[in-house]
């Protein structure tokens, strides 16, 4: 048989697979059903559906890569492959289909509420409130310049002069004391929650009365400026508490932007406040102290100098918690490009070069023998752990899943709920303006979280998620699709895309590790987030 007789039986017999491709699509793009990435070392694909990662040869990869980039059958044959490497890939996607059930992802038509057992498709399930957060003042004594309550900020609201008052406290409290949890949480935030400590104090006492039958663990985010040793010791005092100190590095870091009123740097008050804390405590500082980190420089030399301070200091003990974030910027409004499309792609690639320095300083560390990923308390290691956790604790099924849930979203009012200064009650403290979901006088509105957190945001979303390959390893929640009249899906557009290069690059990651130490993940088994 001549070559050329070979290479047009071979033609004819790849568009013989065109039919499995518009049939895989059902109509919608086929970028929607995984996603292929490479490592250094091996090219793969993650199924949407199934969650499966299957490692592919060239041929293979490159076949996915360009239906996946072009969602176009034809332009297979622009490929740089011969016929039979073209045919020899699609034979391979088609056996994998077969056996594995992979491609095969339908439509996002219904999403689901997921509270960790079941799935609810229309009404809230019977809420459990299991943790209450109080914005004790909207005051604060610091002026810290990325503050999202400064006037502008993603429409939060700004500095005011209102406090909770008890009786707000005791009602919020009397709610949670109705909750089966037998375990609850109590936190406190503000403003600053120490500028009520009186008010702090009298509520943990009423609620030690009122929910004397559970198990309670105290909270609190503070600046630490304020922390007198008589609070102190009554702090550490409590059975069950932990404290989240804001400190985002050594004295000319922090300064930066943790300022008073005045502009004056508020390192020393903190560290002052820490060090009475750290005594009140004694043995168990590192396990109920922890601190969190704006970074706002991610420069290599400025994070080694984080680093060092947070793993030398006299004050922070060896083992202390520690959560970086970056710089919490506005949502805004932006438009729907797709998922796959060339826009869409484009803006991807854009952003990412240098998206996540944090990551990549905690890998080059690692990859440097400079640290030990079970032992050493890189100040990213939370973040980073997070992530890898996110991939390999993803669903992982033999068949195509028929259900999905409503990304990371929890129960509205179950997981958390946020009590305002005047006793309104909201989903979340990161969640911005959004319609509440009760008070504390009527409790929770059923109505407005079936209409405002369940349907509305089901009938918004999955007209996008329906697109996105990432619909089931996603952990969006309702932040940055909201405003006070309800969900506004155009300030998320810009988080899905940083999601979907955030996790591209995790399954990197993820990857590279398993190829080079599988045993490093095995951590990875033991760790809880909520």
């Amino acid at each position: 048989m001549s070559n050329s007789v070979k290479v047009a039986e071979n033609h004819n017999e790849i568009h013989k697979f065109k039919e499995l491709f518009v049939n895989l699509k059902k109509g919608l793009r086929f970028s929607r059903l995984g996603k292929p990435f490479r490592t250094s070392n091996c090219n793969y694909f993650l199924d949407s559906g199934t969650g499966k990662v299957f490692m592919v040869n060239e041929n293979t990869y490159r076949v996915l890569e360009c239906l996946w980039n072009t969602d176009e059958f034809e332009r297979l044959f622009e490929l740089e492959m011969s016929s039979e490497e073209l045919l020899n890939g699609l034979k391979e996607v088609e056996e994998a289909v077969k056996s594995e059930n992979i491609l095969q992802m339908p439509p996002v038509e219904k999403m689901y509420i997921f509270d960790g057992e079941v799935l609810y498709d229309k009404d809230a399930p019977n809420i459990q409130t299991e943790h209450i957060t109080f914005e004790m003042t909207e005051r604060c004594n610091l002026r810290c310049k990325y503050c999202i309550y400064h006037e502008g900020e993603a429409g939060f609201r700004t500095f005011g002069s209102r406090d909770i008052d008890l009786d707000t406290c005791k009602k919020a409290v009397d709610l949670l004391s109705k909750s089966t949890k037998e375990e609850v949480h109590i936190t406190f935030y503000g403003g600053e929650p120490l500028l009520r400590f009186d008010i702090m104090r009298d509520t943990i006492e009423y609620s030690k009365v009122k929910l004397h039958n559970k198990k309670v663990f105290y909270n609190m985010t503070t600046n630490a400026t304020l922390m007198t040793e008589e609070i102190a010791n009554y702090w550490a005092s409590l059975e069950h508490h932990s404290t989240l100190v804001s400190l985002d590095g050594p004295e000319w870091i922090h300064d930066k932007n943790r300022v008073y009123c005045d502009g004056k740097g508020s390192f020393k008050s903190v560290m002052r406040g820490l060090k009475r804390l750290v005594e009140a405590e004694g043995a168990k500082a590192a396990v109920n102290i922890g601190y969190n980190i704006v970074v706002t420089d991610a420069r290599v030399e400025t994070l080694e100098e984080i680093q060092h301070f947070f793993r030398n200091s006299e004050h922070i003990p060896t083992g202390s918690r520690i959560s970086t974030s970056y710089l919490n910027t506005p949502a805004k409004k932006s438009s729907y490009l797709g998922v796959g499309t060339e826009e869409d792609r484009q803006l991807c690639e854009s952003v990412m070069k240098g998206f996540d320095p944090l990551t990549e300083w905690n890998v080059d560390k690692l990859n440097s023998g400079a640290s030990d990923i079970d032992n050493e308390s890189l100040i990213s290691k939370d973040s980073y752990d997070k992530e890898l956790a996110r991939v390999h604790n993803r669903m992982l099924i033999s068949e195509p899943t028929q259900a999905f849930s409503m990304n990371g979203c929890c129960i509205p009012g179950g997981r958390r709920l946020y009590i305002t200064v005047n006793g309104e009650l909201a989903i979340c403290e990161r969640l911005g303006p959004s319609p509440f979901i009760g008070t504390v006088n009527e409790g929770l509105d059923y109505e407005k979280i079936n209409k405002h957190y369940i349907t509305d945001f089901m009938n918004e979303a999955t007209k996008y998620c329906n697109d996105c390959w990432a619909v089931n390893i996603c952990n969006l929640c309702y932040i940055k699709c909201y405003d006070s009249d309800g969900i506004n899906m155009s300030y998320r557009h810009k988080s899905c895309i940083l999601t979907r290069v955030k996790t591209e690059q995790t399954l990197v990651l993820y990857h590279e590790m398993l190829e080079k130490n599988p045993e490093s993940l095995a951590y990875l088994n033991e760790l809880t987030y909520i």
